[in-house]
């Protein structure tokens, strides 16, 4: 091969792995700075909020990140918000740190509508100590978690109310084993009967964040039993923690889905935060 046409290959290709590098920079950039798609389920008939998986078998993805298995519903009156895991990380933060469920009625990212529950442990003033007796963990949560807070529409405006009293928003942590369940339905439109709701205006597509505290390795002494052996609860622990091709960054879950790894990473530091584009289901308007 003579000079010139060593030097003419590499002009093409060159400029090709530059172009090719721009693109993959691009594309990193665009998944890192959106919220995850994903579409909303109709919600056929009542939904009961008791901290139970047994209402949620199909529509879930899974979010590696936080080892989280996430669901959203709607009917022409709520929204209905449900999150599992078995990584222990993942359930020390949102015990001990607080989880804060972000609401935004215009399919953004800023935090005017937030319903936290659990509280953060530094606001209640109080320890966590879970009760080893497993025939009573949903007496144990209910006693260890007994209010909940409305933030919003700025954050400094807070309202504390009993979880089994705020006004027809519904929340419940619940406990099988080593999973953990959690479930929140909240009104889509402002009532007499409903003044704390999510009004959305954009074309019925919201966002929504998952948001808990940072947690520290540390704080986690005393407070959760690290078990072991493998886990035997109903409905759990798929071996194919999700399907590839989901909407947006999350993946799609098979079935009641993937609990996530039950003792895998505990030093792990990093807040949770996870926002979501949904678009509600359009049978309900």
């Amino acid at each position: 091969m003579n000079t010139t046409m060593l030097k003419r290959r590499l002009c093409i290709c060159i400029p090709s792995l530059s172009l090719l590098a721009m693109l993959v920079v691009l594309i990193l950039l665009n998944g890192c700075s959106g919220s995850f798609k994903l579409a909303s389920d109709w919600q056929q008939g009542e939904m009961n909020i008791d901290g139970s998986d047994s209402e949620w078998q199909r529509g879930l993805y899974y979010d590696k990140e936080s080892d989280m298995v996430y669901g959203v519903r709607n009917d022409d009156k709520y929204v209905y918000i449900f999150l599992k895991t078995q990584n222990r990380s993942t359930q020390m933060q949102i015990m001990r740190q607080g989880l804060t469920v972000w609401f935004d009625r215009e399919d953004g990212r800023n935090q005017t509508f937030g319903i936290q529950y659990p509280m953060s442990r530094q606001r209640t003033h109080a320890g966590f100590s879970p009760d080893s007796n497993e025939e009573k963990p949903q007496l144990f949560l209910d006693q260890e978690f007994p209010e909940m807070e409305i933030i919003g529409p700025k954050k400094e405006n807070i309202q504390r109310f009993s979880a089994l009293e705020a006004p027809d928003i519904r929340v419940k942590l619940g406990r099988t084993r080593e999973t953990l369940v959690y479930e929140l339905r909240v009104p889509l439109k402002k009532t007499s009967e409903h003044p704390f709701a999510i009004e959305p205006i954009s074309n019925h597509r919201i966002g929504i964040e998952f948001e808990t505290g940072e947690f520290k390795p540390e704080q986690s002494k005393g407070d959760m039993r690290v078990g072991s052996g493998h886990d035997h609860s109903e409905g759990v622990g798929e071996d194919n923690p999700a399907e590839e091709g989901s909407i947006g960054g999350g993946r799609r879950s098979r079935g009641s889905g993937h609990q996530g790894g039950r003792f895998g990473n505990l030093e792990k530091t990093k807040q949770m935060e996870l926002w979501l584009s949904v678009q509600l289901a359009k049978s309900a308007f």
